[in-house]
């Protein structure tokens, strides 16, 4: 019988080492893709605004560009304290966020969290959501903001993928203010 229970115990540790090993290997992918995707953002932006309005028979003052970028992305990762965060284009872990962007413009988030989340809006007028529960891990969703004004909006955490994952106090609430400005 202590056989049986140790065969069992073997197997169980390495399903669970097979499993955080994939975990990892999949976070580092999304991680990789955001980046990529970040990259590209930024020469398609730089192309943009490098474009010479002559060449394209469109005067100066028509082509002049919104001060307010068109394009966002976020990430939700999974920390110990707090269990999740959201990183803003790149830029340092938080748990709330504002964002400005041009009417039209969207935010892409990606979840490389441990426990799939929902996007939804808080208040603000109507926003489009393409992909908006976000089940598995590298999940995207795309958030349309068609006209000017200030936009809430959170996510609503479901449950870890995996049993046993450990955090240290409550789940922090991550929260994305988002100011639209006309185009």
């Amino acid at each position: 019988m202590e056989t049986e229970n140790t065969d069992q115990q073997k197997f169980d540790e390495q399903v669970n080492k097979t499993g955080k090993l994939v975990l990892e290997i999949l976070a580092g992918v999304g991680v990789f893709a955001a980046l990529l995707m970040s990259i590209v953002a930024l020469i398609v932006s730089a192309d943009r605004t490098n474009a010479s309005p002559a060449s394209s028979g469109v005067s100066a003052a028509a082509k002049a560009p919104s001060t307010a970028p068109t394009s966002a992305s976020a990430t939700i990762d999974h920390v110990t304290r707090g269990c999740h965060v959201l990183t803003v284009n790149n830029g340092a872990q938080t748990t709330s966020a504002t964002i400005h962007l041009a009417a039209g413009g969207s935010l892409q988030v990606q979840d490389n969290d441990v426990m799939p989340h929902q996007i939804v809006r808080v208040a603000g007028p109507q926003a489009q959501f393409a992909g908006a529960a976000m089940t598995h891990m590298g999940a995207r969703s795309t958030v349309t903001f068609p006209t000017p004004g200030t936009y809430s909006l959170t996510t609503k955490a479901g449950e870890d993928y995996m049993k046993g994952i450990q955090t240290l106090g409550p789940d922090n609430t991550l929260r994305i203010k988002v100011i639209v400005s006309a185009a």
